[in-house]
């Protein structure tokens, strides 16, 4: 309990907003996008993401998509992606497909020096398998490295449209083989897929940098796709009723400018009519 007040006096949120949080964990008060500006959901970053996904499938008349999430480790954020996914589809009606990418017996031998290894080493963060599974409702687990589980991934399970995906393997090398999974056909993604970082911001002992880690990563996958971009969203800590939280700046979107769903419209607003005079 003393950790959580002396992080709740830490954070830059005035009072009357940690007291909205604290209310709405206490008694369920508000609709899920507000849980999620608020930040009273753990994992809001998953929540936020895959509920605007779920609203541009459902534009662009798509009932299911699919999430993945690369880096699971223990499982906690598969178990809570799971459960967003889960929300969001009575929100919305859209489902989700929800996809974890893990060796399973921990991180492989760093390559080089942008993999970081002063932050990560071989055989961090291996899963339990079995507890995983017993703790797992539909999310499909793909355990192996890689580069070798995305590599066949869409043919092995010709998943819906992808709408979010989270990185989460620390590794520059991991990252790069993990975005591969960008390179299949448009039929595999919505025109904008939302992709969210954990390892490109922190404080200044994990030293993150453009030329190592993910920031690289996807730097060079930029670099040599000249169709689709990997982008930050400028202003999203401003947009609607979002609380600022480190999580705003490590969300991407992966725009697909060749999609054959890229330039059709969704914008709810078509007109802005000239309003009374002063």
């Amino acid at each position: 309990m003393l950790s959580k007040i002396r992080a709740a006096l830490r954070e830059p949120i005035p009072l009357r907003f940690l007291i909205l949080r604290w209310l709405d964990r206490r008694f369920d008060l508000f609709a899920y996008l507000t849980k999620l500006e608020l930040g009273s959901l753990d994992y809001a970053w998953y929540g936020y993401p895959l509920l605007h996904a779920a609203w541009l499938a459902k534009k662009l008349g798509h009932t299911r998509i699919a999430a993945i999430e690369f880096g699971v480790a223990g499982g906690n954020g598969l178990v809570a992606m799971e459960r967003h996914a889960e929300r969001v589809r009575k929100e919305t009606g859209v489902e989700i497909l929800v996809y974890g990418f893990d060796t399973g017996t921990g991180m492989p031998q760093p390559l080089d020096s942008r993999d970081m290894p002063y932050l990560w080493q071989a055989g961090y963060f291996a899963m339990d398998e079995k507890k995983l599974r017993a703790r797992l409702s539909t999310a499909k687990l793909q355990l192996g490295e890689v580069k070798d589980t995305v590599g066949n991934f869409f043919a092995r399970e010709n998943p819906p449209p992808i709408g979010f995906i989270s990185f989460d393997l620390d590794y520059y090398s991991s990252t790069v083989a993990a975005l591969k999974v960008l390179d299949g056909d448009p039929k595999y993604y919505l025109p904008r897929v939302a992709c969210y970082f954990d390892d490109l911001a922190g404080g200044m002992m994990d030293a993150y940098s453009e030329f190592s880690g993910e920031l690289l990563a996807i730097r060079e996958f930029n670099d040599s796709h000249p169709d689709v971009k990997i982008s930050t969203v400028p202003g999203l800590r401003l947009h609607g009723y979002n609380l600022p939280a480190q999580w705003q700046d490590k969300m991407y979107i992966a725009h697909r400018f060749g999609h054959p769903d890229y330039s059709r419209p969704i914008a709810d607003v078509r007109d802005l009519p000239l309003g009374p005079s002063e």
